[in-house]
C-alpha cells in the first residue's frame, strides 16, 4: 500500500452570525420578493443545533453587535439578547460598536454575563495599554486547536459610537495589533480565525443592491491581504452578505459575512491539514432562516417568551395607526424618516431637522402602532440638540448627504434637488428651507439628535453648529408623543430629496 505523505485531514464546521441586533422575533425581509418572514433567535437556534447534531467539531461564532434593536434590548440594556446567545450556545463573539450603546460600565456587564468569550484586541482604556476586553481565546474542537482573535475597527469606533458613551476608551489602528496577536498564537494553534467589526456603516437592509466585496468590505479585504497568518476572517458592521467565502488574493485568507439580523446563518466546512496547520479545502454558503420552513427551538423560544412577559405591558401600549407601511430608505427620502424629523422639527420649532439614516433600525408595518414598534424603529437614547448654522454651513450638510457616503440624511423643513453625476461637494443644485431658497448668509435654527450633531456616521459638517442647546429630550420619546397626538399616520413621499435624472443623464 502506498504511504500517505499528508496526514488525514480534520474537519471543522463553523456556523457564524453577525449584527444580530437583538432580533428575538422574525423580521419581514422586504428586500426579498414576497417579503418572507426570516430569522428570530429560536429559529436560528434550530438550524445551529441541526448542524451540531450532524457535523463533527462545530464552532459557533459571531462578529459583534449582538444588542440594540427591538424593545427587548433597549429595555434590558442588552441583557436579554446576550441571554438568548447564551441559550443558543455561542463559542465566541467580538465586541461590536453597539455593545457600547448603554455606556462602558454596561458593556462590561454584558461581557461578564456572556457565557462565551467577548473578544476585542484593539480597544484600550485611554492613555494606557490596558485592554477593554480579552483579545483572543484558544478553543479546542476535537484534536484541533483554534486561535480566535477579536478586533474592532478604529473608524467604526470613532464614527458610529456616541462620543460621550466611550470617552474613557480609545480605538487603535487594528492592523499592526492583529499581526502581533497572529504571530503570538500561530505556533500554538492549528488555525487562526479573526472576528472583526469594522469597515463601512450598515445600510440597514433597505435595499437589495449587489455586493462588491472589494468595495463594500474594503477595510476587511485590506486586512486579509496585509496581515499574514490568518486562515479565516468573519466580519460584521456592514450588514451585507458575502454569499460564498471570498479569498484574499495575497494571502488566501477566507472572508465571510452575513446580512445580519439573524436572517441568514453562515455555514463553512473546512478540511484542515493538521500537520501543515492550514486549510486544504472548504465549502460554504449562507443558510436562509425562513420561518415557514423551520420550527423554533423550544428552549430558546421559552427564553424569548420569558423576556416578552417581563416587558409586555409597556411595549404593547397602542399609540396610533399607520395607514400604510412606514418604511426606511437609506439612499433617499422615506416615510419613517419624514415622521421622525417632522416630529423633531415641530417639537423644537426649528427651521429644519435631520437624523442620520443609520439610526432608523426597522420599518413600522401598516396597522396599529405600539410603543414597542417605535422603540424597534428608533432604538437609541439620543438627545435632541438645537443649534444655529449659517446657510453656507447648512449647504455643506446637504452636500455631505447628497454624496451618500453614509446614506442620505432624513430631513424635515428642507427640500433639495441633487445631481448625482456632479463632483462631490457640488451635487446640490437647488435647496429650499420651508419653501424659500436657502440663503447662505442667513442664520438657521437646526435640530438633530446628538449622535448626528457630533459628526456621527461621518456627517462632520454638523460640527460647525454654534449656540448648541441640549433639550434633554430623547428623539424616540418625541416621536412617540407625535404619533399619540396625530393618531392616524397617512403621510406620503414629498420629494424632499429629488435626484435630477435629466441633469444626470445629460452630463
Amino acid at each position: 500500500m502506498e504511504e500517505l505523505t499528508m496526514s488525514d485531514p480534520k474537519t471543522l464546521t463553523i456556523v457564524y452570525t453577525n449584527d444580530f441586533h437583538a432580533q428575538d422575533k422574525p423580521v419581514r425581509a422586504t428586500w426579498i420578493e414576497g417579503s418572507p418572514m426570516m430569522g428570530g433567535a429560536a429559529y436560528m437556534a434550530t438550524y445551529i443545533n441541526k448542524v451540531r447534531k450532524t457535523e463533527p467539531n462545530v464552532l459557533v461564532l459571531d462578529a459583534g453587535d449582538i444588542i440594540t434593536g427591538p424593545p427587548i434590548s433597549f429595555l434590558t440594556n442588552g441583557e436579554a439578547p446576550v441571554d438568548l446567545y447564551n441559550s443558543i450556545g455561542f463559542d465566541a463573539s467580538c465586541v461590536g460598536n453597539h455593545e457600547f450603546d448603554h455606556g462602558v460600565p454596561n458593556a462590561r456587564k454584558l461581557i461578564a454575563q456572556a457565557q462565551f468569550p467577548f473578544l476585542s484586541g484593539s480597544i484600550f482604556y485611554k492613555g494606557t495599554n490596558i485592554l477593554f476586553a480579552k483579545p483572543y481565546e484558544i478553543i479546542e474542537k476535537g484534536s484541533l486547536k483554534i486561535g480566535i482573535i477579536g478586533i474592532h475597527g478604529k473608524k467604526a469606533g470613532y464614527e458610529t459610537i456616541q462620543v460621550d458613551l466611550v470617552k474613557e476608551l480609545e480605538f487603535r489602528e487594528q492592523e499592526s495589533l492583529l499581526q502581533e496577536y497572529v504571530n503570538l498564537l500561530r505556533p500554538h494553534v492549528d488555525l487562526v480565525i479573526v472576528l472583526a467589526h469594522e469597515g463601512v456603516p450598515a445600510e440597514q437592509s433597505t435595499t437589495d443592491r449587489d455586493v462588491n466585496v472589494e468595495e463594500d468590505f474594503e477595510e476587511d479585504v485590506r486586512m486579509c491581504n496585509n496581515v499574514k497568518g490568518i486562515d479565516l476572517m468573519i466580519t460584521g458592521h456592514a450588514h451585507k452578505s458575502i454569499v460564498k467565502p471570498y479569498v484574499a488574493s495575497e494571502t488566501g485568507t477566507l472572508l465571510c459575512s452575513t446580512r445580519g439580523l439573524g436572517t441568514f446563518v453562515g455555514y463553512l466546512k473546512l478540511q484542515v491539514d493538521q500537520a501543515e496547520k492550514k486549510i486544504i479545502s472548504y465549502e460554504g454558503h449562507l443558510e436562509p432562516i425562513y420561518t415557514d420552513q423551520i420550527e423554533p427551538d423550544p428552549i430558546v423560544a421559552e427564553r424569548v417568551e420569558y423576556w416578552d412577559n417581563r416587558l409586555k405591558e409597556l411595549i404593547d401600549e397602542k399609540i396610533g395607526y399607520a395607514e400604510h407601511n412606514l418604511s426606511r430608505n437609506y439612499f433617499g427620502e422615506s416615510l419613517l424618516g419624514n415622521i421622525v424629523t417632522d416630529a423633531v422639527r415641530l417639537h423644537t420649532g426649528a427651521d429644519a431637522a435631520f437624523t442620520a439614516p443609520g439610526g432608523l433600525r426597522a420599518d413600522i408595518d401598516e396597522g396599529e402602532i405600539t410603543v414597542g414598534h417605535v422603540i424597534n424603529a428608533v432604538p437609541f437614547n439620543n438627545n435632541i440638540l438645537v443649534m444655529e448654522m449659517t446657510g453656507h454651513e447648512l449647504k455643506k450638510v446637504l452636500e455631505q448627504s447628497a454624496g451618500m457616503t453614509a446614506g442620505v440624511l432624513e430631513q424635515s423643513g428642507v427640500e433639495m434637488i441633487v445631481d448625482p453625476s456632479a463632483n462631490k461637494g457640488c451635487q446640490v443644485i437647488e435647496a429650499t428651507i420651508n419653501g424659500k431658497p436657502l440663503q447662505e448668509g442667513h442664520i438657521y435654527k437646526i435640530a438633530s439628535d446628538d449622535f448626528t450633531c457630533k459628526g456621527g456616521d461621518g456627517f462632520t459638517a454638523f460640527l460647525k453648529g454654534r449656540n448648541i442647546r441640549d433639550t434633554s429630550l430623547i428623539m424616540r420619546d418625541i416621536v412617540i408623543n407625535y404619533i399619540r397626538k396625530t393618531g392616524h399616520i397617512n403621510n406620503v413621499i414629498e420629494e424632499r430629496v429629488k435626484f435630477n435624472e435629466s441633469v444626470s443623464s445629460s452630463s
